[in-house]
């Protein structure tokens, strides 16, 4: 099953109109415990995005004579314009790679030409611990493994055979050895050893839980 951005996204927004004051558009962001506030015209259409940091870096020192002027500014004086968004079908993975990329920390979604939701960087990593298993009563296995076809089924085929439930799994290629990937697994079992020993057996390289860990 994948995870699309219309499954996390927040549809409820907070939003400002483009001549609201920036002093207010902070109160705003305060008052919802907010960090980022799309600025729409009365089709809600997306004008820009502001943000609670870019508005306090940008502001001038309390004690300036320039701050009582820059409070009462339009926040389309200061709004970022051009923003970068998202679709609804748009996967999970994808927009957080549009996020990493562009060093951004959230992505208003848009569709039909009007906004819909947005994510966030709090919403991404919701769904990654969700995705992973990780706040749920599971015991973590993780294994390196030649970087080959079929190495994922013949684990799983050894799990399967000692009548363990998997809960997730993620595969990625090792950071220190491309030739390598590290397979981790959320599975439901509380005494691993038996386990491990199989997979040993097998030749495989075990990660986690460490010798150490597996000790009574």
């Amino acid at each position: 099953m994948s995870v699309n951005v219309r499954d996390i996204m927040k549809k409820d927004i907070i939003v400002a109109q483009r001549n609201m004051p920036v002093s207010e558009a902070l109160d705003l962001m305060k008052t919802h415990k907010i960090r980022h506030l799309p600025i729409v015209n009365k089709q809600n259409e997306i004008l820009g995005i502001v943000s609670d940091r870019d508005l306090r870096d940008a502001a001038p020192s309390i004690f300036d004579e320039k701050h009582k002027e820059f409070i009462n500014l339009p926040v389309s004086k200061v709004m970022i314009e051009n923003v970068i968004t998202a679709l609804p079908l748009d996967f999970v993975e994808e927009s957080a790679n549009t996020m990493t990329e562009n060093q951004i920390s959230c992505l208003p979604v848009e569709e039909d030409g009007v906004l819909a939701g947005i994510i966030t960087e709090t919403d991404l990593l919701h769904t990654l611990v969700r995705l992973t298993g990780a706040a749920m009563p599971t015991s973590r296995l993780e294994i390196e493994v030649p970087n080959e076809s079929g190495q994922l089924s013949e684990v799983s085929n050894i799990i399967k055979d000692h009548q363990i439930n998997i809960q997730s799994v993620l595969v990625y290629q090792s950071f220190s050895d491309n030739t390598k990937k590290i397979l981790v697994f959320r599975v439901q079992c509380m005494d691993m050893r038996p386990l491990l020993k199989s997979l040993k057996e097998a030749n495989y390289k075990i990660i986690w839980p460490t010798e150490l860990e597996m000790k009574p």
